[in-house]
């Protein structure tokens, strides 16, 4: 929310606060980094979810994170509902692009500037295929990586 008043700051902050929505500094990096479109039932365009359908993605794959001692890594999630990359999933470190209600073409190795296209490394792959496929890329970045070398980057080298 932009252009508040300094006096109304604290009242807006409690309204959202009761409404559910954390402060940006209470959210994890992986969160603060994540984008979705609208999808389904929004767009007619939409092939699968994304917008309803983030947070609880981000935190199966902050669970994973977790698991590998890198929750505070800053990693860059995009989720879209059809090819036509609404929320840029083409330059994520992770990327999932809805093929049909579901299932979704997986894409990595993006960086997290936006400067580096990711690549389709998986298509039509459910979430528990997708959570497999990261969860191997994330125990090997956390046994393998180079000091301040970050997940896209790593991942882009693979493949």
């Amino acid at each position: 929310i932009s252009s508040v008043a300094a006096n109304k700051k604290k009242s807006i902050e409690r309204l959202l606060q009761n409404h559910g929505v954390a402060p940006v500094e209470e959210l994890s990096p992986l969160k603060q980094q994540a984008l979705a479109c609208v999808a389904l039932p929004t767009c007619a365009l939409a092939m699968a979810e994304a917008e309803r359908y983030l947070p609880n993605l981000t935190a199966r794959i902050e669970s994973l994170l977790e698991n590998h001692d890198l929750l505070d890594e800053s990693i860059s999630l995009r989720i879209t509902g059809c090819p036509n990359g609404c929320a840029r999933p083409y330059l994520a470190e992770i990327a999932l692009v809805g093929k049909a209600p579901g299932q979704y073409s997986l894409y990595l190795g993006g960086d997290g500037l936006g400067t580096r296209l990711n690549k389709l490394t998986h298509e039509n792959v459910n979430e528990a295929e997708i959570l497999n496929i990261l969860d191997e890329h994330f125990a090997a970045f956390a046994a393998r990586r180079k000091p301040g070398e970050s997940f896209g980057d790593f991942v882009a080298e693979l493949l």
